[in-house]
């Protein structure tokens, strides 16, 4: 089991994962466009929003998708 601060971590690793997804598709006017990890680019923007929701554990699941990451 995760502590809270690897929990709140994990949460930001996921939050900036989407970003550089949204930062790599900024020049496409459509949030209907697809990204190469989702249908949409809205979805990363949703991803975020679910990430950020410290009464939802759904992201605590997820794994990272973005193999460029700056760490």
């Amino acid at each position: 089991m995760r502590t809270v601060k690897q929990q709140y971590q994990h949460r930001m690793d996921m939050i900036l994962d989407d970003l550089k997804v949204i930062l790599h598709h900024i020049d496409i006017d459509s949030l209907e466009s697809r990204t190469e990890f989702a249908d949409t680019l809205a979805t990363h923007f949703s991803n975020i929003e679910i990430a950020c929701d410290l009464d939802s554990d759904e992201s605590l699941g997820w794994k990272a998708f973005n193999t460029h990451r700056d760490n």
